[in-house]
């Protein structure tokens, strides 16, 4: 994988709708968090940063995250995903050339990864944000390049975080049209995760 690409994972929330940490869901016969970090490796994200924040120390024991993966936490994960993000982009390298972004709800493919990695490398002009699309769907997870890390470091609650970033460069943001299905999930409620987990949930996925 050209360059220092970096995952940052955000798995901080209350799940509240769920009722139960998403990082722990069964995903592949294995923690749903566990899985994000496995894809993420899988990718050659080199580091990659996990934030926690609720029902952290049930998390750090239930999952393994060695180097590269480091688990940073956030105390303040009550104020909001913005949050987060800061805590997130502010440990990563200054070196970095992208940033993967990923939310713990939303299961990853390594191949979705690579394949937002050579769009955003290979594309001229280079895109600074590169977002995965199903069937005209916007998805997840993005990739941002690292010129944005100031930007993802001074995300704020107030100015809708991330949605703030992605419209300050709306100009060059690349969609890539991918057959995909786990790009459109969102695993909110039971019943999502239920319904996803019998359709794509019961194997890993390159």
């Amino acid at each position: 994988m050209p360059g220092m690409i970096a995952g940052l994972i955000l798995a901080a929330g209350e799940s509240q709708r769920m009722g139960r940490p998403k990082a722990l869901l069964d995903w592949a016969a294995k923690p749903l968090l566990q899985h994000q970090i496995d894809e993420l490796l899988a990718a050659g994200c080199d580091p990659i940063v996990v934030v926690l924040g609720h029902d952290a120390a049930p998390i750090e024991t239930a999952i393994t995250c060695a180097a590269p993966c480091r688990l940073v936490r956030n105390d303040d994960y009550r104020s909001g995903r913005a949050s987060s993000i800061r805590a997130g982009a502010g440990a990563l390298p200054d070196d970095a050339t992208a940033i993967i972004v990923a939310s713990v709800d939303t299961p990853l493919r390594a191949a979705t990864v690579r394949a937002l990695v050579e769009h955003w490398q290979t594309a001229q002009p280079r895109s600074a944000i590169v977002v995965p699309r199903l069937a005209g769907r916007n998805g997840h997870p993005a990739l941002f390049d690292a010129a944005l890390l100031p930007d993802l470091r001074a995300v704020q609650e107030s100015s809708q975080g991330l949605r703030a970033v992605r419209r300050a460069h709306t100009a060059r943001t690349a969609f890539l049209d991918l057959d995909d299905p786990l790009v459109a999930l969102n695993l909110n409620t039971p019943q999502a995760y239920d319904a996803a987990r019998a359709a794509h949930g019961s194997r890993s996925h390159d």
